[in-house]
């Protein structure tokens, strides 16, 4: 490793500069006399040799950590596990993505530590922990571990490697870890079935096209409401929030027109709505039905606040909370260094110690959302500038929170209510109650196949909440896992848009997430990418055991399929984890069935176009396709699909061409499930 490479100390602090003697290593690892820490007067604190590191004058107070191979209170090392641990601390303070908090670093050191503490107790190197799998379960089924975290760190150090020349945990043994914190962990988040899954992100992006569509009507109509209850409340709108009672510029039950004292009446909201063409629009999202007030305009910006929260929270895996404080400034795009465009999304995170302004790789879609609930917020802070009640601070004013509160006159509110600068969210399934046309009961309800998904990805579902006939009770932390879960793997969800919109999430949180790329300008949320590593992981253990189901078949013989999955298994288990990193993920659903390719995804995927998968004409079954024979009535469906578009399509054509091929490969799949 080239040393004049790495960045240098990066820790923010008034006593490290370019020149100081502990800026960057002169070899790696360091010697055992170079300073770590050095105090205002030049004075050495600690020496990278030394049993403890002392960095408080970094921080401010007190702030130490021990190695545990020398004189000291805490867990004690053997020399050749505290020697390993140093050089990672190291790495954190020097390497490629240094830390920049001196307590950020602190909690890596206490994550990883129990770890080396077991190893030694075992009599073992960290270094040699791969080949001990017994050990390493031991490790995961301790409840006192910060499992996500120390997956992130490991995953990280296993990237690093070469820079460090030792690996703690190698891919295969990251596999056996985080299985066996999945069986600690019995009871799982519920990952949302592809079919329901589909319908509330469609219903939630329908809604939010619906108002961009109309956003500057909307836009337009608030502000006439704001001006006609100033206008009767004597000109100045701070007069009308004790409310108006019967010189409501709505009142119906005044005749229209101005009065000598200059109050204007316009009848029922109805005709104000219909002036600027929103009426259809309120009718079809809010509670409106022919006859409806003012209030029905606030729930309805209510609602499109809740959604865009919601159509967010499905791409970015923030917790509600976080999703909850964003600000109007937060959406991003950056452009990296390979020229690719990532969507971000920048907030302060509510469980983390290390990132204060935290940002989460998002979809491209969700900057719809964004730009819905920045007008939402912007409108609703006109009001809040003339509330007298309302104090805000000018930052929120100029730059509002998204989910904030509404601040309409004609909204009565107890004056505590606006004083909090967050609002708490509503649950995911008030919005059933509170806006019940954003989504229909009888499509939440759950099927046979649904919830046969849904104990297929999910541990220790809970019978009395989740059966079949039942409404799925959507939550927010649900989003978060299915959201990770489909981004992992694409295939299931099949609607082109949609499965657009994961793919791009997708090889953005692959590169920075899974791979730790670190060439953005600022840093990442640490643990979303946990949270992501974790699922990561998951998918690949889980995507595994079900190949090895008995109703999956090969093509070729029963032995190809033996083959093929003790080849996954055993021999080529780090190339395939390595491709899973990279966005090659195998073990990857197809319409037939599954594919185990150990290489670059198929071009056309298996999808939308199965016909590599079973070959056609002189070409013979892709030599790691996979059959499910419990999908023969869909492949019959599909069968039945081609034969008739290929009687209308022109003999010779390119797209006469394809169905056939992609009807060749359909008989030869049921073939061969008819054949088992």
């Amino acid at each position: 490793m080239n040393i004049t490479n790495l960045p240098g100390l990066q820790i923010a602090s008034s006593l490290i500069e370019v020149d100081s003697p502990n800026f960057r290593p002169n070899c790696w690892p360091p010697s055992s006399d170079f300073p770590i820490v050095i105090d205002a007067d030049g004075s050495v604190i600690s020496r990278y040799g030394d049993a403890r590191w002392d960095f408080s004058v970094w921080h401010g107070s007190n702030l130490k950590i021990y190695f545990g191979d020398g004189q000291g209170q805490g867990h004690k090392l053997s020399q050749n596990n505290a020697n390993l641990l140093r050089q990672i601390v190291a790495w954190w303070l020097w390497g490629y993505a240094a830390v920049t908090n001196p307590k950020s670093l602190v909690f890596k050191f206490e994550t990883v530590k129990p770890l080396f503490v077991l190893c030694s107790q075992h009599g073992i190197a960290a270094s040699q922990l791969s080949n001990f799998p017994d050990i390493i379960k031991e490790i995961a089924s301790d409840l006192k571990i910060r499992e996500r975290r120390l997956i992130t760190y490991l995953n990280d150090l296993m990237f690093a490697s070469k820079e460090l020349g030792f690996t703690i945990l190698n891919e295969k043994s990251m596999s056996i870890f985080v299985g066996a914190v999945v069986k600690r962990d019995k009871v799982q988040t519920a990952y949302i079935p592809t079919r329901l899954w589909h319908y509330q992100v469609s219903r939630l992006k329908e809604c939010l096209d619906d108002f961009i569509a109309h956003k500057g009507k909307i836009e337009e109509c608030y502000k006439f409401c704001l001006e006609a209850y100033a206008n009767n409340a004597g000109g100045k709108l701070s007069d009308a929030f004790n409310g108006l009672s019967e010189k409501s510029p709505f009142n119906s039950a005044r005749y229209i027109g101005k009065r000598q004292s200059g109050q204007i009446f316009y009848g029922s909201f109805v005709n104000i709505a219909k002036r600027f063409e929103i009426d259809t629009l309120l009718k079809k999202w809010s509670n409106a039905n022919e006859v409806y007030g003012v209030g029905t305009l606030s729930s309805y910006m209510s609602l499109i606040s809740f959604v865009g929260l919601a159509y967010t929270l499905n791409f970015s895996l923030m917790r509600v909370e976080e999703g909850n404080r964003l600000r109007s400034d937060c959406f991003e795009v950056e452009i990296d260094s390979l020229g690719t465009d990532i969507y971000l999304i920048r907030g302060a995170t509510t469980k983390t110690l290390e990132d204060k302004n935290a940002r989460w790789i998002v979809s491209p879609s969700v900057q719809v959302a964004i730009e819905s609930m920045v007008s939402i917020a912007s409108l609703r802070m006109l009001a809040a500038q003339e509330n007298p009640y309302a104090s805000l601070p000018k930052e929120f004013i100029d730059n509002p929170v998204l989910q904030c509160t509404s601040h309409e006159p004609w909204i009565p509110k107890n004056p505590s209510q606006i004083k909090n600068l967050f609002r708490n969210a509503r649950k995911y399934s008030e919005a059933l109650k509170i806006w019940p046309k954003l989504f229909d009961e009888n499509e939440l309800r759950i099927t046979e196949k649904d919830l046969e998904m849904a104990n297929r990805l999910t541990s220790g579902l809970d019978p009395e909440k989740y059966s079949v006939g039942k409404v799925w009770p959507l939550a927010w932390h649900q989003l978060r896992r299915t959201g990770a879960v489909n981004m992992l793997a694409s295939g299931l969800v099949s609607e082109f848009s949609v499965q657009y919109q994961l793919k791009h999430a997708s090889r953005a949180m692959s590169q920075y997430y899974g791979q730790n790329y670190y060439k953005l300008k600022e840093p990442l949320n640490d643990e979303a990418r946990s949270f992501y590593l974790r699922e990561m992981y998951e998918s690949i253990v889980r995507d595994l055991k079900e190949l090895q189901a008995d109703h999956y078949i090969s093509p070729h013989t029963e032995k190809r399929k033996e083959q093929l999955l003790s080849e996954i298994s055993e021999k080529d288990h780090k190339q395939l984890l390595a491709a899973a990193k990279t966005g090659k993920v195998s073990y990857r659903e197809t319409f037939l069935g599954g594919c185990a390719n150990l290489g670059p995804p198929c071009p056309l995927g298996g999808i939308s176009n199965i016909s590599s998968c079973m070959g056609f004409g002189n070409e013979k079954p892709c030599k790691s396709a996979l059959i499910d024979k419990e999908k023969l009535p869909m492949i019959n469906q599909l069968k039945d699909v081609l034969s008739s578009q290929i009687n209308i399509v022109e003999i010779g054509t390119p797209l006469h061409e394809s169905l056939q091929a992609q009807l060749e490969s359909a008989e030869r799949a049921i073939h061969v499930i008819h054949r088992s």
